[in-house]
């Protein structure tokens, strides 16, 4: 009768990695989870999430109009800037710090590190759609709306979210000095400004309730002309952008993400030109 031989503690240890490679998790998987309920707790993002729930609390029935805006543009007006430095100050926390050294010795690398704060995004944006969801439940439940709105600006408003937490990561990539993220948002804010009536869908988010001739914004006025679809492919063609701009500074091989990086550039483009015909 053979016997089998007993592992030592050496055979055991041997196998410990191989043992941990397999039933663990991608290192920017699990790191993201930590960055976003991190962001998701970030005191800017509170601070904005609660201002949001009291304006549904104080808009309650204030008309078609406010209904509409509420859950449509309201997210990425309100909370987009907040979403946009939380993400930065997030992302550049290990330059301020001064641990860039200590960590690329670590087994998380710098991109490791940029796309677990790119998936970080995701745990504002859950949880706005969730309020908006809710928000919209309740409108619904109690008559406001005298034109339902379509599910793509429900989604144009909370996509710009999504987009800005991408485009604070690329800024503290690409602009790590101190002030460079609030002059973005200036330039964000300006552009945005500057642009004509019909020329405002390419900007940072979209009021799509058309405004009054009267005083009264709570006058339903219809919406503004515009295609709701290409303009969602609009803004995920930038934030797709954003996300491989970010990875350019570090990525081994430049060729393959400039590549992507003008498709992207091209999707926002054409979907650009698309939505204002």
């Amino acid at each position: 009768m053979s016997s089998v031989p007993a592992r030592t503690s050496d055979d055991v240890l041997a196998g410990a990695p191989e043992a941990v490679a397999r039933r663990t998790t991608p290192v920017p998987v699990e790191l993201g989870r930590c960055e976003a309920a991190r962001l998701t707790r970030h005191p800017l993002i509170l601070v904005a999430l609660a201002y949001i729930a009291l304006v549904m609390v104080l808009e309650g029935d204030s008309g078609p109009r406010s209904a509409y805006t509420l859950v449509t543009d309201m997210p990425a007006f309100m909370l987009g800037p907040f979403v946009f430095f939380a993400a930065n100050l997030s992302a550049s926390r290990e330059r301020r710090h001064g641990n860039e050294e200590w960590l690329d010795s670590m087994p998380a690398t710098s991109a490791d590190r940029t796309r677990a704060a790119q998936l970080a995004v995701v745990g504002p944006l859950v949880l706005v759609t969730a309020l908006v969801l809710v928000a919209l439940a309740v409108t619904l439940s109690t008559d406001q709306f005298i034109s339902k709105p379509p599910a793509l600006e429900v989604l144009s408003g909370l996509l710009p979210l999504l987009g800005a937490g991408l485009l604070g990561v690329m800024v503290a990539r690409w602009l790590p000095w101190p002030g460079m993220a609030a002059l973005v948002m200036v330039a964000l804010v300006a552009t945005h400004i500057a642009l004509a009536d019909r020329l405002r869908l390419l900007g940072a988010f979209v009021e799509w309730a058309a405004w009054p001739a009267s005083d009264d914004s709570s006058v339903w006025a219809g919406v503004i002309p515009g295609s709701r679809g290409w303009h969602v492919i609009y803004v995920l063609a930038l934030c797709a952008m954003a996300a491989a701009g970010a990875h350019l500074g570090h990525a081994r091989r430049k060729l393959p993400v400039l590549a992507l990086g003008g498709a992207f550039t091209a999707v926002a483009v054409v979907a650009g030109w698309a939505q204002l015909a």
